[in-house]
């Protein structure tokens, strides 16, 4: 059996499902096939805990960051298909060790007033600070959100009126947009605990002693200004939510769906080849899958061999460290126990995401996963997902999201059940000094880069596909010949983290595959 289509989507995450909406509302015959039972990819979560069935797991993501600010949301109507979020404030608080903290309120000036009562001078700082990364964020957004290698005037306008009104900060911006997040937060601040706050937040893009890796701090424009975003349901809401959208505009979805073969013929993309033996002919096919995964799956042969070597050395996780997740579930409130009454004013800390780890404990994490050691003491993010959304446990149940920017890919003793229990007695200890809950554990989801290579098929389980670096961005993510309008194979276009801008719950490169993919079908 054949079917026939304009474009056939190669995965049903956000990017493929944001691809699969722009393209059928431009009246395109469209479908996204997906290999798992549900739709979401790292935008999923469901009950995954075989002893605590009433707890929602969160495997990946947790919030809508980018995707506040990229259109998508407005766009795909997903609010009249069932999405409403959440924004606690503060959305993010350092926890010291000594019972102090900081919290990142939505209005930055208040965050400066919280941090100055550490740290006068910090706190004038982070002031001067922001007024840096909001030139940032006016500079990068449009950067983000344009097509690389082809004209934007649109977006092109916004950045050059950005870069004008900005042109005293120049020397700043290009310092930071080519350091390491830990010296720019060595260089700023002098606080321990303002260090950890900032390199806590930046080391989820990656290596703190990464050039270019301080680029990340445009974090706090973005959380101060739109907000973090948490989707009431968690974001399987957000990822149904899509799919009610584009379905309703046309789009097809066959679920349990893997794809055996990427179509090549006479040298361009005509569709693909089922695991089922199925056979979906399209004009087009937009993978949103990882970049290695994608060519891997092409017919064989078909692809330009040197081509084909460049993708495959794209560098995915290639320092071996990649974040460790959990989701532990109680059978009781999650509650700090000092910091909170530690307080001066009415902040709700317990709704917060905790960072817990001094800016050393960040340093070594990334340092011992090289080595494919395990650390004694970790940099640890806690959300609290069921003090913020009360849904995604039972009463009077919680459950928290435990995310570890780095962990060693391939320990050097290989990851058994007993070094996954060992791992996460040392975590849960630690976290136990801040709450109270985790002695009422009653079950967890725990997943190591490898265990999410296999099951959501990504090369080392990288949740960004590639590596973050400013060797591979714009029309160089993934690789020079593979992110520019022209695809390195026609009727191919790649339309996931690994590509334009990259990681992140945005949306904007499945938008920019679905734009490309239109402009080639007027072609035809």
């Amino acid at each position: 059996m054949t079917d026939i289509y304009d474009a056939v989507i190669v995965g049903g995450g956000h990017n493929g499902m944001a691809a699969a909406g722009y393209l059928s509302r431009a009246g395109k015959k469209v479908v996204v096939v997906e290999r798992l039972d549900k739709v979401g990819g790292m935008t999923s979560s469901g009950y995954m805990i075989a002893d605590a069935p009433g707890y929602l797991v969160t495997p990946c993501a947790v919030e809508l960051l980018f995707a506040r600010g990229s259109g998508i949301i407005e766009d795909l109507e997903l609010k009249k298909h069932g999405l409403t979020t959440i924004d606690p404030d503060p959305s993010y608080a350092y926890l010291h060790p000594d019972g102090q903290s900081i919290a990142l309120f939505r209005d930055y000036k208040r965050t400066a007033d919280d941090i100055a009562r550490i740290h006068p001078g910090d706190g004038k700082q982070y002031l001067k600070f922001m007024e840096v990364m909001d030139a940032m964020m006016d500079i990068g957004f449009p950067i983000m959100m344009a097509e690389p290698g082809k004209p934007d005037f649109r977006n092109l306008t916004k950045m050059i009126g950005s870069v004008v009104r900005n042109v005293r900060l120049k020397d700043q911006l290009i310092a930071i947009s080519k350091a390491t997040a830990d010296q720019v937060a060595c260089e700023w601040f002098e606080h321990p605990a303002t260090i950890a706050l900032l390199n806590g937040i930046a080391a989820g893009a990656g290596p703190v002693d990464d050039d270019g890796n301080a680029a990340a701090y445009m974090i706090f424009a973005v959380t101060h200004r739109l907000g973090t975003g948490k989707p009431v349901g968690s974001l399987q809401a957000f990822a149904n939510a899509m799919a009610k959208s584009i379905t309703e505009s046309g789009a097809e979805i066959l679920l349990g769906a893997p794809v055996a073969e990427i179509l090549i013929e006479n040298g361009a993309a005509k569709g693909v080849r089922l695991s089922d033996g199925r056979v979906l002919r399209a004009k087009v096919v937009v993978a949103t899958s990882d970049p290695k995964t994608t060519f891997a799956m092409t017919t064989p042969g078909a692809v330009d061999r040197q081509l084909m070597r460049r993708i495959e050395h794209v560098p995915s996780n290639r320092s071996n460290a990649a974040p460790f997740l959990a989701n532990v579930a109680m059978k009781a409130p999650l509650k700090l126990k000092k910091h909170q009454n530690m307080r001066h004013d009415d902040a709700d800390l317990n709704k917060a995401v905790g960072l817990i780890g001094l800016a050393d404990d960040v340093r070594h994490s990334f340092a011992t996963a090289r080595r494919g050691d395990i650390p004694d003491r970790h940099a640890v993010s806690l959300s609290p997902l069921s003090n913020i959304d009360p849904t995604q446990a039972p009463p009077g149940c919680s459950i928290a999201y435990l995310y570890l920017p780095a962990m060693a890919v391939d320990a050097r003793e290989g990851w058994s059940p007993a070094l996954k229990d060992k791992t996460m007695a040392s975590i849960i200890a630690q976290l136990s000094e801040y709450y109270d809950g985790f002695q009422h554990e009653v079950g967890r989801f725990v997943e190591t880069a490898r265990e999410r290579e296999t099951r959501l098929n990504v090369s080392n389980g990288c949740v960004t596909h590639v590596d973050f670096g400013a060797l591979r961005a714009g029309t160089h993510r993934p690789a020079t010949g593979f992110g520019g309008p022209k695809p390195a194979v026609p009727g191919l276009f790649l339309g996931g983290a690994g590509s334009h801008p990259g990681g992140g719950v945005s949306g904007i490169a499945g938008r920019i595959a679905a734009s490309r993919s239109l402009r080639y079908l007027k072609k035809l």
